[in-house]
């Protein structure tokens, strides 16, 4: 008996990212559940497929083929995109929903690495990494006391609470934490299941927080510069503003007027808007801005888990089977 037909696919990735998603045993797995038509680097090249009405898996990523109305007209047979990256944001659209196409996000183990970067740096914030390095270069000699210090028992403040920031709330629950959150879409019953305090407003969550870290998607038009003076100058003696969500959240110009008035303050900045800053932006030469280039989520070898849990969705997705990082209408409307 003859086995099913495999469904036809595409590949499309910018230069050098299948290599980086794709282990070889994912690749030779990919291979085996679908018909691959070809891999692709340019849009141009892809969208000259001879076959391109037939397809109805597009695997993508990184740099990979973007999905407007235009597009979707050429792939008529088109039922499934895999992403092997986050945002989808540039995928989808009204005529995307309409015809059923499912489409599926890496986001989740991209959010992986972010939660452990970020609760990294939460600790070395804690531990006042930032102040003693650059005391211990000034004075050459310990510091008698570290009343302020410490990492046990600390108020920690998140702004937003979606993938990333509830890994981070598990995480904190190591160090007994008290985690508050501010978040317009989390319900109180929400909050006590995940063992975080909800707060009304953002100046509640600065005033209180020993670090802020900022995990809330970005809306542009919507929540531009939701964090902005008012906010920033309320931090506690000592505070960290982490950012490893996106530049446009904050307000750039209070903030560094805030971090020029406060150089007790630090601003660990993963993200910036622009990004990278301008050459003339003060953020370069601030004392206390660090600056991390976008290193939060998934370089180098981690990059290989957004291949594997497209791979995943693909073999339940062949077998009828329910998929579990599936991006629903509903979803997409607040998710960065």
């Amino acid at each position: 008996m003859s086995s099913a037909p495999r469904p036809l696919a595409i590949c499309t990735f910018g230069e050098g990212v299948a290599d980086a998603v794709l282990s070889p045993a994912d690749r030779a797995r990919l291979a085996r559940l679908l018909e691959i038509e070809g891999f692709y680097t340019e849009d141009a090249e892809a969208l000259g497929s001879p076959r391109l009405d037939e397809i109805e898996v597009l695997v993508t990523g990184w740099g990979g083929l973007s999905l407007p109305p235009a597009v979707l007209e050429q792939m008529p047979s088109l039922k499934l995109v895999l992403y092997a990256a986050g945002s989808v944001r540039h995928l989808v659209s009204d005529q995307l929903w309409a015809r059923g196409i499912r489409i599926v996000s890496a986001a989740d183990a991209n959010n992986e690495p972010v939660a452990d970067y970020t609760y990294a740096a939460i600790i070395l914030a804690l531990k006042g990494e930032h102040q003693n390095e650059a005391r211990y270069r000034r004075e050459r000699g310990y510091v008698a006391a570290h009343d302020e210090l410490g990492i046990y028992g600390r108020t920690v403040g998140l702004v937003g609470f979606g993938s990333i920031a509830r890994k981070v709330a598990s995480r904190l629950q190591a160090l007994e934490a008290r985690t508050l959150v501010y978040d317009p879409y989390l319900s109180e019953t929400d909050a006590l299941q995940h063992g975080v305090e909800r707060v009304e407003t953002l100046a509640d969550l600065f005033e209180s927080s020993r670090v802020v870290s900022v995990h809330a998607p970005w809306i542009p038009g919507v929540n531009d510069a939701m964090i902005g003076r008012a906010e920033l100058e309320s931090l506690p003696h000592g505070a960290v503003l982490l950012n490893t969500a996106r530049g446009a959240l904050v307000d750039e110009e209070a903030l560094v007027a805030v971090l020029r008035a406060r150089p007790d303050l630090l601003a660990n900045l993963d993200v910036t808007w622009p990004e990278p800053p301008a050459d003339d932006s003060p953020l370069w030469e601030q004392p206390n801005v660090k600056l991390t280039g976008h290193i939060a989520g998934s370089i180098g070898t981690e990059r290989t888990q957004l291949g594997r849990l497209v791979i995943d969705e693909l073999e339940r997705w062949l077998a009828g089977q329910p998929l579990q990082h599936e991006v629903t209408e509903d979803v997409a409307r607040t998710r960065a």
